[in-house]
């Protein structure tokens, strides 16, 4: 593979590909990504993010090891894999968001561990999370928060469902109760986040759903 490097990244790619093409603008999205990520979590990873960017799904459900399709994966501590193609361009906050704030904790909820990717990512196939959850509403598809929070629940969803709900209602708690309390969540490293959430926010987690629902 070929490689690039930025300030923050060493890319890898295969010659001739569409990434080779454009990874001087890629490396420019992703060198803001990292700035956006770092700056709110108010920390610098002390490594460099390798970044591979394949051709097909099919490729890093290989790397990944299943050998199911994949669009990308983070792999801590610092590698990131990620379809480049005509039909799939894998790149941008959600990964970076991963491997950055895995420096500071890796939660043990997946809701809480792809919240903040979401939060970041602000939108699911191109519409806001938010607008997501007012159509899982509307639909009967919507999920609770107490039930997501469970891994079990999580997985066993569809992530056009767990995805945009997690990124939707991590967005809420940010910008309604303030990053330093999200923050005193994130870093909690047991496994009952619902206690968590009384703990940090003063509130169950059924009184913060129910505001949050109101405003979508």
């Amino acid at each position: 593979m070929k490689k690039f490097s930025s300030e923050h990244y060493d890319f890898h790619f295969l010659k001739d590909s569409l990434a080779e093409r454009d990874i001087e603008e890629i490396a420019e999205i992703q060198e803001n990504c990292y700035l956006d990520i770092c700056d709110f979590l108010n920390l610098r990873p002390p490594f460099r993010i390798q970044y591979y960017l394949m051709d097909t799904p099919e490729l890093v459900g290989e790397v990944y090891g299943d050998n199911e399709p994949c669009n990308a994966f983070a792999s801590p501590p610092n590698s990131i894999y990620a379809v480049y193609s005509e039909k799939l361009k894998c790149i941008g906050h959600h990964e970076d968001a991963h491997i950055i704030s895995y420096t500071i904790n890796r939660p043990k909820s997946a809701f809480i561990r792809e919240g903040l990717a979401m939060y970041f990512d602000k939108v699911w196939w191109g519409q806001a999370n938010e607008q997501w959850v007012k159509s899982f509403l509307q639909d009967n598809k919507y999920i609770s928060i107490e039930r997501l929070l469970l891994d079990d629940v999580f997985y066993s969803n569809p992530d056009s469902i767990t995805y945009p709900i997690a990124g939707a209602f991590t967005k809420y708690l940010i910008q309604n109760y303030g990053k330093e309390k999200y923050l005193l969540l994130y870093e909690y490293t047991a496994t009952d986040f619902k206690k968590r959430i009384k703990e940090v926010y003063k509130k169950q987690v059924e009184e913060l759903e129910k505001e949050f629902l109101i405003l979508n």
